[in-house]
């Protein structure tokens, strides 16, 4: 990928923090590293948990990768709102505040009842991630949207949002649990437009992690993010893998950069079905599967010459073209795939 184009990463990144911030052992940790000590010193953040149901519009549901989250304050048993949004546009919104302050005002709306019989509302703490190409200095104030009168109270809707920019970061001075800071670095890269150059290093923040099932999903959610920016190519299939060698060995490694690829072409059948190719009886969804195994090969090696394209829509075995939907997605040419067509 050249120094001037970009890709579109909202969709992934929005994946990317929703999969792996659903543990509140992270959330805690991100929160108790990278916010101001005097705040986390009136926070028990150990009594973190995650609410059910993250989103509280359905239009900002449209726009944010927001995840919400509870906790009480330390020494006093009482309850702070979490209201946690993770910005990934690729600059500074400057109407953040007054979008924050809708998203808030939106969850204050379902503790109405609860005020009813005598409950206040909880304390609402709004923290927004950002990682764009450049340092967010600051989030303006609401003061600086308003068109203010001289003499006038200029503290309006002050509520303080607390700004964790990824992209002012200094990556060799990441702190807290190593998944934390591989997200902030995998992050950071992929803004910046290095992340094949930092992908081993990336992988290699995960060595300290002993709890196999919970490496083995945040190494897949990495894994996954890594191809949706760089784009399903052989190329960016051969970089993953040699990061995750670093972590895993040969073995393992090429078990998982399979998975992706044949889950790639999962994708390809459910496209070929939703325009209709594979609609009716068996045979039909056979040719389907065929199709989009062609389709796959193609943005992968490129053009796919004729002779194969022949062969391969003859086939009708279904277990057999199960197994070169497998291949098309391992095969290092097309060659290879030629070799057992």
């Amino acid at each position: 990928m050249g120094e001037t184009e970009k890709r579109d990463v909202a969709h992934p990144h929005d994946s990317l923090v929703r999969n792996v911030l659903i543990d509140t052992e992270l959330v805690a940790d991100l929160l108790g590293n990278y916010l101001p000590p005097e705040l986390v010193s009136t926070l028990d953040l150990g009594s973190l948990k995650r609410e059910v149901g993250d989103t509280v519009s359905p239009k900002l549901l449209k726009r944010e990768g927001d995840l919400r989250y509870s906790a009480r304050f330390s020494g006093n048993g009482g309850e702070l709102k979490l209201l946690l949004l993770f910005e990934h546009q690729s600059k500074p919104d400057r109407l953040m505040r007054f979008r924050m302050l809708e998203y808030i005002c939106a969850a204050y709306g379902e503790y109405v009842p609860k005020l009813e019989k005598g409950r206040g509302f909880p304390y609402p703490l709004a923290v927004v991630l950002h990682h764009g190409e450049s340092p967010w200095k600051k989030i303006p104030p609401m003061r600086e949207l308003i068109d203010m009168t001289p003499g006038v109270p200029t503290d309006i809707l002050g509520l303080p949002i607390y700004l964790i920019d990824v992209a002012a970061m200094p990556l060799d001075e990441l702190r807290g649990h190593p998944m934390a800071c591989a997200l902030l670095d995998i992050l950071q890269s992929a803004s910046t437009n290095r992340l094949p150059e930092r992908l081993s290093r990336i992988f290699s923040r995960l060595s300290g992690i002993h709890d196999e099932e919970r490496l083995n999903a945040w190494s897949m959610a990495l894994s996954k993010y890594y191809t949706a920016v760089q784009g399903k190519t052989q190329e960016s299939v051969d970089t993953l893998l040699q990061a995750l060698k670093t972590l895993f060995g040969i073995v393992e490694a090429e078990k998982m950069t399979a998975t992706i690829a044949e889950g790639w072409v999962q994708e390809g059948i459910a496209i070929g079905e939703a325009r209709g190719v594979a609609i009716g009886e068996a045979r039909g969804q056979t040719k389907g599967e065929i199709k989009s195994m062609l389709l796959f090969l193609e943005s992968r090696f490129g053009e796919v010459p004729g002779d194969i394209q022949k062969r391969g829509m003859t086939m009708q075995d279904g277990s057999r073209v199960e197994s070169m939907i497998k291949l098309a997605a391992t095969c290092q040419s097309l060659g290879e795939f030629e070799k057992y067509l």
